[in-house]
């Protein structure tokens, strides 16, 4: 399968998750990580989904799925242990023009890679849904090389950009900065979280860059 990457912006977005089991509350976690607004349609839910609930996370219509209790959602997850529900859920959604994502990727028209998440710094890992298992190997070999240090890099970056291109106006030029700037150097000052270091080097290599 030939999959077109795409990262998603839903925050504060209307999105709804169909069953309330432990595959469920996997996926309502990763929508609200993101930002999204959630509803859950279940008539039972887990204890893991009951306590988002419970501190006002989520929304529960606590129903079984019918195809009026979707509305302008932009994404729907099917999450039930019953094929058929995740069928009807599906056809239901894709006839709203709403994208839709099957725990059994039967049905659906997108699916939800493995990431490694550090604030804003997101890498996803798709094997186009040929093996999740191997997806799931390939990011717990990463997420020791990306830690959580990769994200608080990122953010001193990202404050740095915004000087370098006050600084250099012309796209290219910008372009060559970063590519003389991030170096296999910068990269062992990332994983080691030596911030001051990095930022010396930036503020360096912006003095001296022509």
């Amino acid at each position: 399968m030939k999959l077109y990457p795409l990262n998603l912006d839903i925050e504060n977005k209307s999105c709804v998750v169909v069953g309330g089991g432990e595959v469920a509350l996997r996926k309502i976690r990763g929508l609200l990580e993101a930002g999204a607004i959630v509803k859950v349609i279940a008539p039972e839910i887990c204890a893991g989904v009951e306590e988002l609930f419970q501190r006002g996370e989520i929304i529960w219509l606590k129903e079984n799925f019918s195809p009026e209790l979707i509305g302008d959602e932009i994404i729907l997850i099917a999450a039930t242990d019953n094929p058929e529900v995740n069928r009807l859920a599906a056809q239901s959604a894709q006839a709203k023009k709403i994208l839709v994502n099957v725990v059994d990727n039967v049905g659906g028209n997108f699916n939800v890679p493995s990431r490694i998440r550090r604030g804003d710094f997101l890498l996803t890992l798709s094997t186009g849904a040929n093996s999740p298992a191997f997806s799931k190997f390939v990011r717990q070999m990463l997420e020791a090389e990306f830690n959580e240090n990769f994200g608080a890099g990122l953010k001193i970056i990202s404050e740095y950009r915004r000087e370098v291109k006050r600084l250099l106006p012309n796209p290219q030029a910008r372009k060559i900065f970063w590519q003389k700037f991030l170096t296999r150097e910068i990269w062992k000052l990332l994983k080691l979280g030596a911030f001051d270091k990095l930022e010396k080097k930036l503020a360096e290599t912006i003095r001296n860059f022509q």
